[in-house]
C-alpha cells in the first residue's frame, strides 16, 4: 500500500495547526506530509505505525514525527464493530519546517528545540515522565489562539527536549522515501498479522506475503522490528488477551483460544512471560480495580 501525500493548509496568520479529533476510530490512512507532527492520544488504543516501526499505543501516548515520515494509527478491531461505542480522541499539532529553520535558527535559546526536531526525523516516543510534564499544556493548547498558542507549543517542545528517555521509532537505516517498496512490503506484512493473529500463521505463509524465502524473511523482520516474527505475533496475541480479560466475561481457556493459543499451557507461559503474572492473577487484579 502506497503512502498518500497529505496537503495541509495553514491560515494566513498561523504558523501551526492545532486540532482535537473525536472519532469512532482513527480514520487517517497511511500517509506523510512535509510538516512536523506532535500527536497526543487522549483516548483509545491500537497499533501505531511509523516508518518501519510498529508497536501498541494507548491513552497518554505522545510522539513527535519529522517531515515526510509515513505514519498512521490503527485502532484495535473493537472500534470497528457496528455496535461499538468506543471513541478515539487525539490532539494533533502540525507545523512547518520553515518555522524552525527560519524562525528559530538565529535564536540561541531555542537550540534545545532545534536539536529535538533533528532527532524527530525518524520519530520519537516520549517517556511517561516526559509526557506527564506537558500533559496539562497539551490539553489546553487547542483552546488557545494566536501568539499564545505558538508560545504554548514552544514551551511544550522545550520541556520535551529534556526527556532523556525519549525513544527512537523508525530504524536508523530507514529511508525517508514515501511509497518505497520496503515500506509497502512491511505494511503488507503487518496488516496481514493484525487481521489474522487469532489464527495459526506459519512462517512460510507470512514470508510469501512479503515475497521472500522463510529464512530471509525472518532476518528481514527482526531487522525492521527488533523482534522475531514469533515474538511479535505472541505480543500481539497477549495484548488482545489482556483486553478480553479486562472487558469480556470469558473463561481464561476461552480467552486463550480466541487469541490464537490452541494450547492452554502455552498461553499461560506466554502471558506470564509478557506480563509477569498468570492470566488468572491479571484478571483478578483488574476486577479488584
Amino acid at each position: 500500500m502506497k503512502a498518500l501525500f497529505e496537503k495541509l493548509t495553514f491560515g494566513e496568520q498561523s504558523s501551526l495547526l492545532v486540532r482535537r479529533f473525536r472519532l469512532p476510530y482513527f480514520d487517517a490512512p497511511w500517509h506523510y506530509h512535509p510538516e512536523y507532527e506532535l500527536t497526543y492520544i487522549v483516548k483509545s488504543y491500537g497499533r501505531r505505525f511509523v516508518g518501519d516501526h510498529v508497536e501498541p499505543f494507548e491513552a497518554g501516548d505522545l510522539v513527535l514525527l519529522g517531515p515526510d515520515l509515513p505514519h498512521f494509527w490503527r485502532n484495535d478491531d473493537d472500534f470497528y464493530q457496528p455496535d461499538s461505542d468506543y471513541q478515539a480522541e487525539s490532539i494533533v499539532i502540525q507545523f512547518s519546517g520553515e518555522f524552525t529553520q527560519q524562525g528559530l535558527a538565529s535564536v540561541p535559546e531555542a537550540s534545545a528545540i532545534r536539536h529535538l526536531l533533528e532527532r524527530s526525523r525518524y520519530g520519537l516516543r516520549f517517556s511517561p515522565s516526559g509526557i506527564e510534564a506537558v500533559r496539562a499544556q497539551l490539553e489546553l493548547l487547542p483552546e488557545r489562539t494566536g501568539l499564545l498558542q505558538l508560545l504554548g507549543l514552544l514551551k511544550i517542545l522545550d520541556q520535551l527536549a529534556d526527556d532523556r528517555n525519549a525513544t527512537l521509532l523508525a530504524s536508523d537505516g530507514y529511508q525517508l522515501a514515501p511509497g518505497a517498496a520496503e515500506t509497502e512490503r512491511m505494511k503488507r506484512v503487518l496488516e496481514f498479522m493484525l487481521t489474522n493473529f487469532r489464527e495459526e500463521i506459519r512462517v512460510e505463509q507470512i514470508a510469501s506475503i512479503a515475497g521472500m524465502a522463510s529464512a530471509a524473511f525472518c532476518r528481514y523482520f527482526k531487522k525492521r522490528t527488533r523482534k522475531s516474527f514469533v515474538e511479535y505475533l505472541n505480543e500481539l496475541r497477549i495484548g488482545h488477551a489482556r483486553k478480553l480479560l479486562t472487558d469480556v466475561d470469558m473463561s481464561i481457556g476461552q480467552v486463550g483460544m480466541e487469541c490464537g493459543f490452541n494450547n492452554s499451557s502455552h498461553f499461560h507461559r506466554q502471558f506470564k512471560l509478557y506480563t509477569g503474572m498468570t492470566p488468572f492473577r491479571y484478571q483478578t487484579l483488574v476486577k479488584q480495580k
